[in-house]
């Protein structure tokens, strides 16, 4: 897709490692790091390049899938090695939007609302969600993004979006353990 790919520098693999070892995040060498696989993917603020799924393990039994490129990252849980590959790199996409946005103050989590979180919670009652709380809460540019966790038909569901657009997931979905802003915000870092 991108061409013949030619690594500069440290292998997926050695970055990972390197990441995992720092110590903000283990502190240790980890057991075992391999690359699962590459995705060519053409993304917002970054163009076209190859973002690499990695799997770990550490010392301690920790067991996690990651990031490498265009910014290392990790998920990690019992709940999240349920999540399948591809989904998780929407989700990873959608961190890659935020993360950097809060960092820079292109995004926000304090701010008075222009009346976006009323009509988006008058929205999710009239789609039959019940005991609705709101949680994460997002300025980026004019946009207002919530996320949200609520019964749906006596199932827990949780779900982020605003009136004009939205994700939902119900409990049985794998996703459901990972903030579902990250599976929003994913579908807009990913080009076309």
């Amino acid at each position: 897709m991108f061409g013949i790919f030619k690594d500069k520098g440290p292998s997926p693999e050695e970055e990972m490692a390197e990441w995992l070892r720092h110590p903000n995040e283990f502190g240790v060498e980890p057991v075992r790091v391999k690359r699962r696989r590459r995705y060519g993917l053409n993304l917002m603020h970054y163009g076209r390049t190859w973002v690499h799924l990695m799997e770990y393990e550490m010392p301690c039994g920790t067991r996690g899938r990651g990031f490498v490129n265009p910014i290392t990252w990790s998920f990690q849980g019992e709940n999240v090695e349920q999540v399948p590959d591809d989904a998780l790199v929407h989700a990873y996409c959608g961190w890659l939007f935020l993360f950097p946005s809060l960092q820079n103050g292109g995004a926000v989590t304090q701010f008075e609302s222009n009346g976006e979180e009323a009509r988006y919670l008058a929205q999710l009652q009239n789609h039959g969600l019940t005991e609705i709380v709101f949680g994460e809460r997002y300025r980026i540019g004019d946009s207002e993004l919530y996320g949200f966790t609520a019964r749906y038909q006596g199932q827990r569901v949780q779900g982020a979006g605003n009136t004009a657009y939205e994700v939902g997931l119900p409990e049985s979905d794998p996703r459901f353990h990972l903030p579902a802003i990250y599976f929003l915000l994913g579908e807009t870092m990913m080009q076309k």
